[in-house]
């Protein structure tokens, strides 16, 4: 394996025989997603989307897929224009990702929570562990997942949807399964391995001009949905009930 010059010590961007791995490294805080990832990560994607890899792997380091976003990070924007700036950057990482014109597979090596649990809606394959487990729970910090709510509608259902925003409990990689948001289960010490497998097999079907448009047309059914839904997560951030519920959650007064 070769290390990318995009490597960082936060993101890991490695090289498989023609496979590109994209590793979240930030596993004492579960992968979860601050400004300077999401940054690094759509760096990373804009940069292998185009370069000479034929699929791109995804994943965690530890014990986590991703937590998703930091909400300390959250917690600390001040403002409009910090908000907008913080999630027009994790807008610009989401659609880098879904308009990628090769085969993105996600191997969750863990948990998969909010954001990290959104991005699996945006990938075109997903291998999930034996162990690996998921959770929406936005809405209990006063926030909602605007990838779940938009796209996820037609991955999962409206009433599934709806009830994992609501809800926002754990489900297993079998429920996750069935659901539709995971697409195989692998055991652990096979799931790179399946995962790599499984994006050479998928840029082996079409061309890249075919695969480029096939997600363009894809994801412009939600991109103006995603876009608005983004808006009013970063005008949530800001209330001050959901500052209330992010402070208790890092001050660990209750869980989400």
């Amino acid at each position: 394996m070769s290390k990318s010059d995009l490597s960082a010590e936060l993101l890991e961007v490695t090289r498989w025989n023609d496979v590109i791995l994209i590793r979240f490294n930030r596993p004492e805080k579960l992968n979860a997603l601050n400004l300077e990832m999401w940054m690094l990560l759509r760096d990373a994607l804009s940069k292998e989307c185009s370069g000479g890899g034929k699929a791109i792997v995804v994943t965690g380091s530890g014990r986590a897929f991703s937590a998703g976003d930091d909400i300390e990070a959250m917690l600390n924007l001040l403002n409009p224009e910090e908000a907008v700036e913080f999630f027009n950057i994790v807008r610009g990482a989401l659609e880098t990702l879904a308009m990628c014109p090769k085969p993105v597979v996600a191997a969750v090596n863990g948990l998969a929570v909010g954001g990290g649990a959104e991005m699996l809606l945006l990938v075109d394959y997903v291998i999930a562990s034996r162990e690996s487990w998921f959770s929406f729970p936005e809405a209990r910090i006063g926030l909602i997942p605007p990838v779940l709510l938009t796209l996820g509608l037609d991955v999962v259902g409206l009433r599934s949807s709806r009830k994992l925003a609501l809800m926002g409990y754990r489900i297993g990689v079998e429920e996750a399964l069935r659901l539709g948001l995971v697409d195989e289960i692998a055991d652990s010490d096979k799931l790179l391995e399946t995962a790599y497998e499984r994006a050479l097999e998928l840029s082996a079907k079409t061309t890249s001009e075919a695969m480029k448009a096939l997600k363009g047309l894809l994801y412009l059914r939600y991109s103006t949905l995603i876009d608005v839904a983004i808006e009013s997560l970063a005008t949530l951030c800001l209330t001050e009930s959901a500052k209330d519920r992010m402070r208790a959650f890092l001050e660990k007064r209750f869980k989400p």
